[in-house]
């Protein structure tokens, strides 16, 4: 698991080598790793999904240094979750926002993007993980990013995912999960501990 120290540090020492490089590599980060930098609410991961907008190769490379000096697994940075991104969403220019610049300002050798609470919610809802027995669960990050996004009625959730996945529209499985999901939403006691916090794009209406 890493923490978001040791997140952190990665991507400064990643920023750092592209610089040396003369290089300004973008690279926008999904998922659980998107929620540790950016929420209140997660704050340790298993690995990062990232994709980058140009120089997939030179930050694969970077990162597979980082990982043998640190002794991290080879893949800790992948980019597998490429093949789940929405169709409807063209690049960073659309439903993200900069997170942040490694190692400094000064020296931008990597821009880091995380999706909108938006994008990142339909991501989840398509993903659909939400039995803890099966080793990975998303019911927790899924509720927590509703309230974030503003979602008052279920019919809002399956209108979400449409906006973002098309395929959803015809998805048993999707239809099926949105049903848990308001279920446990309805058990909430609204007001306790800190409002979840993460950045959200401007609401758009499904």
């Amino acid at each position: 698991m890493l923490s978001v120290h040791e997140l952190h540090s990665a991507l400064t020492d990643l920023g750092a080598r592209a610089f040396a490089q003369g290089k300004t590599a973008e690279l926008a980060i999904y998922g659980g790793s998107a929620l540790m930098l950016a929420s209140n609410f997660r704050v340790a991961s298993e690995d990062v999904d990232a994709v980058a907008a140009t120089d997939q190769g030179l930050i694969d490379r970077l990162a597979r240094e980082i990982a043998t000096e640190r002794g991290w697994t080879p893949d800790w940075l992948n980019d597998g979750v490429r093949t789940y991104l929405s169709p409807n969403v063209d690049g960073f220019a659309q439903h993200h926002v900069l997170f942040g610049t490694y190692p400094d300002e000064q020296r931008p050798g990597l821009r880091v993007f995380v999706p909108t609470a938006e994008y990142l919610l339909a991501m989840k809802l398509m993903a659909m993980r939400l039995d803890p027995a099966a080793g990975s669960s998303d019911l927790g990050d899924i509720l927590r990013l509703i309230e974030v996004v503003g979602i008052a009625e279920k019919s809002e959730l399956q209108s979400f995912a449409e906006m973002f996945y098309p395929e959803a529209r015809v998805s048993g499985r999707v239809r099926l999960g949105i049903e848990v999901i308001w279920t446990e939403r309805q058990k909430l006691r609204p007001g306790g501990g800190d409002a979840p916090s993460y950045p959200s794009g401007r609401r758009t209406s499904p």
